[in-house]
């Protein structure tokens, strides 16, 4: 089976995305095969693009791991850009389904031949699990806020921000028993009430250079917390997401960029 793809990033959070159609069954396969870094193109998710009845198009999502996921940040932005600049949608304005709801989207910002460069998309509104606990994990004491958006979060601020601590420590708290159907994992460091740095281990995928749902998880805490405004800068190795909490009308905004990689043919074996 030959699929046809685009590689699409947004702050470093790669995905395969197709229009072609698979069975229900090769979605898994097919999201492990061709995310594979070393055997296959590579990629933190694969998504595919679908006809909805609820909306202007479907985005379906897995994870690298083949695990099937109800949103991504970074992920739904990338899709956008796609099935913009593939016109599989009408106007800079329009609707994706996902397993989360139905999510409005706007192009706002497109290069000179007409492809999206920077887009803003609703995230929903959070269910908030609990603002703090203590979690002992691997002999150190962790105080952890935790949220849905989408997904499951859960948001650790720090003093300093470390990529080994995160590697070491991010998948014991992601398979903790408090966490029945796993966690991703923020660890954040507050620069202002207007900035804020975080770095991320995804559930199903580890870690990862920028995570959009994530890193609206941690602006979300930290405005609960008195850390942070309700419109910040969200920095992650891979770049940065402007996000705005907008409580009146129970939404929240993400908007960031997405770039195309390169395109070409996969053969699922």
């Amino acid at each position: 089976m030959k699929i046809d793809f685009i590689k699409i990033h947004g702050i470093g959070n790669d995905f395969i995305i197709t229009k072609d159609q698979l069975e229900p069954g090769d979605y898994s396969r097919g999201a492990k095969s061709i995310c594979n870094r070393r055997f296959g193109v590579g990629a933190d998710g694969f998504m595919a693009v679908e006809k909805s009845l609820k909306a202007d198009v479907k985005m379906v999502y897995y994870n690298n791991d083949g695990s099937l996921a109800n949103m991504c940040g970074n992920g739904l932005r990338s899709f956008s850009k796609y099935v913009f600049d593939n016109k599989e949608v009408k106007g800079r304005r329009f609707t994706v389904e996902t397993l989360d709801g139905i999510k409005p989207v706007e192009i706002t910002e497109v290069d000179p031949r007409g492809r999206a460069e920077k887009i803003k998309v609703e995230m929903g509104w959070y269910q908030l699990d609990f603002l703090s606990k203590i979690l002992e994990v691997q002999g150190e004491t962790l105080e952890l806020g935790s949220l849905i958006l989408g997904v499951p979060h859960g948001v650790i601020f720090e003093k300093r921000l470390s990529e080994e601590r995160l590697k070491s420590l991010g998948p014991a708290v992601e398979s903790h028993p408090l966490f029945s159907e796993g966690i991703n994992v923020n660890f954040a460091k507050v620069l202002d009430g207007e900035n804020v740095e975080i770095i991320t281990w995804e559930r199903g995928c580890g870690y990862t250079l920028g995570c959009g749902t994530g890193m609206t998880a941690v602006v979300v805490l930290g405005n609960l917390l008195g850390k942070l405004s309700r419109k910040v800068k969200a920095h992650s190795p891979g770049g940065t997401l402007e996000i705005e909490i907008l409580e009146r009308e129970k939404r929240i905004t993400m908007e960031g960029p997405a770039e195309t990689i390169c395109e070409g043919t996969y053969e699922l074996k």
